[in-house]
């Protein structure tokens, strides 16, 4: 069962991952982790394939694997000897994706498990053996800058609906304007002419009422630069 599941997930004929499938791969060894010998061993058979495709697939199922079961997946690559093969793949010219996506799950699974010193060297070795012989890969062509940012940029610098501003942005930033000194005497000069219309509005009968009437007539506004003012 465990095989067919692997050759189905893995099939040449996909147009792309069959993720619900590796899913139930995953499930299936978690919870019978001896049926981990015999899917490592179908995955092994199928990276043997000459289709780019199928190959591919197999790496991302391992990977799955990897990231999800654990130790009893990482023996049993050891013990079934699938590093080399996946290092000999790497070396050969083979397809570009299918080389690049091993060289990142070694150099990822090495580094977790520690290294050299690790509980399973063996993945360091793996990875040194190709470091050694001086496989890279391309690095990814810097984005094209351009005045407006695109819906890309936008996402991936906003975090929690709040848009950070890169350090290569150019961002307009606002100065606080500092008023001349004709500025401030024509304001103190309304403030003045606003406060004896206040002042007249008073009912000199009647000295300790002010005329609420008249103050309510005022525009709120008004009121501001007469305390700006005192």
């Amino acid at each position: 069962m465990a095989a067919e599941l692997v050759n189905s997930a893995t099939s040449e004929k996909l147009a792309e991952t069959d993720w619900m499938k590796n899913i139930q791969i995953c499930e299936l060894v978690a919870h019978d982790q001896r049926q981990a010998k015999e899917v490592i061993k179908a995955i092994k058979k199928r990276l043997g394939n000459k289709n780019a495709n199928a190959q591919l697939y197999a790496v991302l199922l391992l990977e799955m694997l990897m990231n999800n079961i654990g130790e009893a997946i990482h023996k049993q690559v050891i013990d079934s000897g699938v590093l080399p093969i996946l290092v000999k793949i790497v070396k050969k010219k083979s397809d570009l994706p299918v080389r690049e996506r091993i060289f990142l799950l070694l150099d990822a699974t090495q580094t977790a498990l520690g290294g050299a010193s690790g509980k399973f060297p063996q993945y360091y070795s793996a990875y040194y053996d190709l470091v050694s012989a001086g496989v890279q890969f391309p690095q990814r062509p810097p984005a094209v800058s351009s005045n407006s940012p695109t819906q890309q940029q936008i996402n991936n610098t906003s975090q929690n609906g709040v848009i950070r501003l890169s350090e290569q942005e150019n961002v307009a930033r606002v100065e606080p304007q500092i008023l001349s000194e004709s500025s401030i005497i024509e304001k103190a000069g309304n403030a003045l002419e606003v406060l004896k219309e206040v002042l007249d509005a008073v009912d000199p009968r009647h000295p300790e009422v002010y005329s609420l009437a008249s103050f309510d007539s005022l525009p709120l506004s008004l009121y501001i630069p007469i305390f700006l003012s005192l």
